[in-house]
């Protein structure tokens, strides 16, 4: 079995743990880089599973012990999403509700390009947060060049068109 991949944090199984579906589930979301926390009845956020690397860049008191989980990780957008999803949650509603693309600084002064999602499991409630950097970075080179490429063709065809006269 080839090692778990550098950005996710490891952490060793039990062997009794290894199969069952919930540790499944855990790593599961591990591996696709999503922090996972599940509110308490008093709506305090605790971390359910293993915590991504960029999570631990993100907020690096989530890896004291007990973890600090500031109430809505210390960002007014997340934390105006969590009074839709409190909505959302009490509704009953089943799929899930997402918050949108945002960007929040992190501690060292590098963007965090990022996506919540709340979801409903029975009397649970689940906030996901996934990292879209390395997706909104691959886009928005792409626009660039496009927008580069459409502007050196006018600036062609400019030139041309006063050639021409």
């Amino acid at each position: 079995m080839p090692p778990p991949p550098a950005c996710v944090k490891k952490r060793a199984l039990s062997a009794e743990t290894e199969t069952t579906e919930e540790s499944i589930a855990r790593d599961l979301l591990a591996a696709l880089e999503v922090v996972v926390f599940d509110q308490d009845r008093d709506r305090t956020l605790r971390l359910a599973g293993a915590i991504p690397e960029w999570f631990a860049r993100f907020r690096p008191g989530a890896l004291s012990s007990p973890p600090r989980i500031e109430a809505a990780l210390g960002s007014p957008f997340l934390e105006n999403f969590l009074a839709d999803a409190e909505g959302f949650w009490t509704a009953g509603e089943s799929g899930r509700l997402r918050s949108g693309l945002w960007t929040e600084p992190g501690p060292m002064g590098d963007d965090f390009h990022l996506e919540a999602s709340a979801v409903r499991l029975g009397a649970r409630r689940f906030l996901l947060i996934e990292d879209q950097t390395p997706g909104y970075v691959e886009k928005q080179s792409v626009l660039q060049r496009a927008r580069s490429n459409a502007l050196r063709s006018r600036e062609g065809r400019r030139e041309e068109e006063k050639k021409a006269r």
